[in-house]
């Protein structure tokens, strides 16, 4: 279960989806973590609206995924915004890992380490690490989504 931003125009937050993965990134081509996600399947919780984010995507909320417009973890993180150390602002550490999959698993594990993992943020790094393993430190996967009726378990930790 994974939380998420929906479109500013889109339903507020506590609404739960069922993502599928096709197989294929949105804007990354030939990624090989999104050909690696070829249906998974994962629920979604919308937890605010995102001013960013465009009819029909979501932002999923994954430490390593990128900082996204309203960086916020600075404080938290004890990293300063823009700092390379986070990645893209948009991509967040899988940015400038290259190679096959296991290369940019094995590089954006690296980062997860040192980000997280070296901080003592115990977290932040399973939960990088869970892009990494289950994820496949995909870049921009495309998805299917059906609404659902959120499960009493992704209910029970939002509140």
């Amino acid at each position: 279960m994974v939380w998420g931003a929906t479109p500013v125009k889109g339903p507020p937050g506590g609404k739960c989806y069922k993502i599928r993965f096709p197989g294929w990134s949105h804007n990354g081509g030939a990624d090989p973590g999104s050909q690696a996600l070829k249906d998974k399947v994962m629920i979604v919780m919308s937890t605010n609206i995102g001013g960013d984010v465009s009819a029909g995507q979501m932002d999923l909320l994954i430490p390593g995924g990128g900082t996204g417009a309203f960086y916020g973890c600075g404080q938290a993180w004890g990293v300063q915004q823009g700092s390379s150390e986070l990645g893209a602002q948009y991509g967040g550490l899988r940015s400038g890992c290259s190679g096959d999959l296991n290369g940019i698993k094995n590089c954006v594990a690296q980062k997860c380490q040192s980000l997280f993992g070296s901080r003592g943020l115990d977290e932040m790094y399973e939960g990088c690490m869970w892009y990494v393993d289950w994820f496949e430190a995909a870049d921009n996967p495309n998805f299917v989504y059906k609404d659902i009726e959120c499960p009493q378990e992704i209910r029970s930790m939002a509140y």
